[in-house]
């Protein structure tokens, strides 16, 4: 009778971690689809690593200012420059205006590292540099 208990009490604390562990990842994925883009860095874009493990990692500037926000992505979050490179957040994130539609499919930086940071050359500009050393 004993063994069951012990069975049953152990099986009850891997289920209660797995459920944790997957509602944590679950939450994640869900703060990360509020942003208009996210793909490139990921839990990056918030947090002061890239893979976190479950609620143990230390947030970003931009991380720190999403949450400020109310966990929301808007004009307000989008005119800010959180990691203080002279760049907007919505300006690295993609959606200059912050309405929630970027206007490219990837984020040009990390909005939450001061060391990234978008290029100053546009792709037009970048076409004809290319062009310069063409064969």
């Amino acid at each position: 009778m004993r063994l069951m208990l012990r069975y049953r009490g152990l099986s009850l604390f891997i289920i209660c971690t797995i459920a944790f562990i997957a509602g944590a990842l679950s939450s994640s994925e869900d703060f990360m689809k509020k942003l208009p883009n996210y793909d490139k860095f990921k839990c990056a874009i918030c947090h002061t690593v890239p893979d976190p493990a479950t609620g143990s990692a230390e947030l970003n500037p931009f991380g720190t200012a999403f949450h400020e926000n109310g966990d929301k992505w808007d004009a307000t979050l989008a005119t800010k420059d959180s990691d203080n490179d002279s760049y907007s957040n919505g300006r690295e994130i993609g959606d200059d205006n912050g309405d929630g539609t970027p206007d490219i499919s990837q984020e040009r930086s990390n909005p939450g590292n001061p060391l990234d940071m978008p290029s100053s050359i546009d792709n037009e500009t970048w076409g004809i540099i290319k062009n310069l050393f063409h064969d």
